[in-house]
């Protein structure tokens, strides 16, 4: 709004306070239409909120009326430093006694002491080639693994030191890793293969450049084959595969890990037992209670926000923002039917209450601990209340479907929610259209005002300067005439 800062100087009137108070007097509407918005934007945060809250408790819900969320086992062992266990829903609740006899290996190779000084030294060119399989004992058959092929890894004069050797051998990726050991003796190349199991072993041939393939120099060195007399490098471990008792059933595994050997359940054998290891699958009854927590949790947080949003304090005599909200206090009369309301899924378990999950006076669900375990324990009637799903009569549908169809319902793109939050924003948009006209029209009124008393100012001001030369022509008359 334009001003004009020498209003008033020849009338002496305060013109720029008289505009002031006119214009305020004026700006009452719009201050309404301010606080209206500042409403508006208030209640649109509160609804989505509201609507964050409704979406938390549809997640919480949503396990309920899923069968497998029931279904779920949990393993322990007696002793899991020697045999640990993990279960899965496939695993059958029951009792595993199992034994240890040997764990998987490697199969790992050194190349002779005293042949290398350092990792620099060169050893000779030709080839390296590199094969896995099984060797059978003593090593006097070697049977390759299937699927397996030979590795040829060549030798050139540029790559012929130990060090770029092992390097060569890592880059192949044969399914054999490569290291240098060095002590008081030297430079030795050990390698070892990558998986356990006896058809992990491996073989290495050599072909030297010198043209003897089997002697002490050159390539030859590094070589591992005894079925064609070329075992230079030394055998400290032999590749071999686990062996263990499962309630007295022998099982080998080319790892030390056994997964569904039994359905369901992983076992990692750790060390050769002394005695067995006692492996226990149960129902997990821990993750259904933690299940029925979270949901708990998430009815909580918005029936409590619901209760606070729609509160009236009487000695103020004031109400919260949403009280008296049709949508709010009607959200908060379906959730408190919700939980109160019985089910047709199972007869054992006709309420949330026959459960655990317990309705109290200030609104809120409390979990009672002793129903709730005794719930547990009949697994299959309380997997039947909270998760059937009945398309022919929705009536026996579990709980855990009745709150997610009722959350879904009001998130939906055409549902309660959604529809709230748009009309709320919808107001916002025409209060904002209202707030521009009408300070467009206080931007008229006050260009009117200044104007009108622009003239005013200028009207008085020659009256007060007539009426100053009158006064000093009669005050000249008089003493003219003294």
């Amino acid at each position: 709004m334009a001003t004009i800062s020498s209003a008033g100087i020849g009338s002496g009137l305060k013109v720029e306070e008289i505009i002031t108070s006119l214009l305020n007097v004026e700006k009452q509407p719009l201050n309404k239409l301010q606080a209206t918005a500042s409403t508006m934007q208030t209640k649109l945060s509160a609804f989505g909120q509201m609507q964050s809250l409704v979406s938390a408790f549809r997640d919480a819900a949503a396990p309920l009326h899923e069968a497998s969320g029931y279904a779920g086992t949990k393993a322990g062992s007696s002793d899991s430093s020697t045999v640990a266990a993990t279960s899965t829903a496939k695993a059958v609740p029951g009792s595993y006694s199992v034994s240890v006899t040997a764990l998987s290996s490697t199969q790992s190779t050194v190349s002779p002491a005293g042949q290398f000084a350092t990792s620099t030294s060169l050893v000779g060119t030709g080839s390296i080639t590199l094969r896995l399989g099984t060797w059978s004992p003593g090593q006097t058959a070697f049977t390759a693994k299937p699927g397996s092929a030979d590795i040829v890894i060549p030798i050139g004069a540029s790559d012929s030191s130990l060090g770029a050797i092992r390097d060569k051998i890592n880059a192949a990726a044969a399914g054999v890793s490569a290291t240098l050991i060095t002590d008081a003796a030297g430079s030795r190349l050990a390698l070892q293969s990558t998986k356990t199991g006896a058809e992990n072993g491996f073989k290495v041939s050599t072909i030297d450049a010198d043209g003897t393939n089997n002697d002490n120099t050159g390539l030859s060195r590094l070589g591992f084959d005894p079925t064609a007399g070329a075992a230079q490098s030394a055998l400290t471990q032999s590749a071999a595969n686990a062996q263990a008792t499962i309630n007295g059933i022998a099982v080998t595994t080319a790892g030390n890990t056994l997964t569904d050997v039994v359905d369901g359940i992983t076992f990692t054998l750790n060390k050769v037992t002394t005695t067995p290891a006692i492996v226990t699958v149960a129902s997990d009854t821990g993750a259904i209670k933690a299940m029925l927590d979270k949901f708990v949790g998430a009815y909580n947080d918005l029936s409590s926000f619901l209760a606070n949003a729609t509160r009236y304090n009487a000695s103020t005599k004031s109400g919260a923002l949403l009280q008296g909200d049709a949508l709010t206090t009607g959200l908060q009369t379906q959730l408190r039917a919700l939980v109160s309301q019985p089910g047709d899924a199972s007869k054992q378990y006709a309420s949330l209450s026959n459960i655990g999950l317990e309705f109290q006076k200030d609104g809120s669900l409390k979990l009672d601990g002793a129903k709730v375990s005794a719930a547990l324990v009949n697994l299959p009637e309380l997997t039947l209340a909270m998760s059937n799903k009945s398309v022919s009569e929705p009536a026996k549908n579990g709980f855990g479907k009745k709150f997610s169809d009722w959350a879904d319902g009001l998130l939906a793109t055409d549902g309660r929610l959604p529809g709230k939050t748009k009309s709320i924003q919808s107001q916002i948009v025409s209060n904002q259209k209202d707030q521009a006209k009408f300070n467009d029209r206080l931007s008229q009124i006050e260009a009117r005002m200044r104007a009108q008393y622009s003239a005013l100012d200028k009207t008085m001001g020659k009256a007060n300067a007539l009426s100053q030369y009158v006064t000093q022509q009669i005050t000249t008359w008089n003493k003219n005439n003294v």
